[in-house]
């Protein structure tokens, strides 16, 4: 997947002012009203805050991807935000200290595919360290993305052992908070 052809320079946020992970979801969900990403930027913030609700979205790495999947998402996009000093956002083990946040919007008819190819992806990208740290280290919305281009983002191709368990990892995490907060949203309507 094209991490490029799914943002743009305007999606990007060097140290926003927004420091909660609520202030900045519905900073960066402004952003991607203005660029025509979502229709509706109330049923879109309301879509992600309610993922939110379900399980923390911090994944560790100083890295956070909230997410929406909402009727009013007209393409697939992501917005990102990099910070030279941490904010806190919620963590499997209450809140962690985050550099990177990836807001990513899906459209609900893209939700089993899109979502998992682009979470995928930027998983894969981001588990290089050095990647990290360019995004952190980049001034503007154009040096962040020449970080996320393939070659660039890929520097060691050959060099795969270690990324390959990361990635399944991250994903049955990710899906057994899923599950167990369905079992919980279950037993609690009972």
């Amino acid at each position: 997947m094209n991490l490029l052809a799914l943002t743009h320079p305007e999606l990007i946020f060097i140290n926003p002012p927004a420091r909660s992970p609520e202030s900045l979801i519905r900073l960066m969900s402004e952003a991607l009203f203005r660029q025509k990403v979502i229709d509706d930027k109330a049923a879109f913030v309301q879509s992600v805050l309610h993922r939110e609700n379900e399980g923390p979205t911090a994944l560790g790495e100083e890295l956070a991807v909230p997410h929406g999947k909402s009727s009013a998402v007209r393409q697939a996009a992501f917005c990102m935000a990099l910070f030279d000093e941490p904010v806190m956002w919620p963590g499997l083990e209450g809140d962690e200290p985050v550099r990177i946040v990836f807001l990513l919007a899906i459209p609900e008819a893209e939700a089993g595919t899109t979502h998992m190819q682009l979470l995928t992806t930027l998983t894969c990208t981001l588990m290089e360290e050095s990647v990290r740290a360019n995004l952190v280290a980049a001034r503007t919305g154009e040096e962040a993305l020449a970080v996320l281009q393939p070659a660039k983002a890929h520097p060691d191709a050959d060099v795969k052992p270690a990324r390959t368990m990361l990635i399944p990892l991250l994903l049955g995490i990710i899906t057994a908070i899923a599950f167990v907060n369905a079992g919980l949203s279950w037993a609690a309507g009972s």
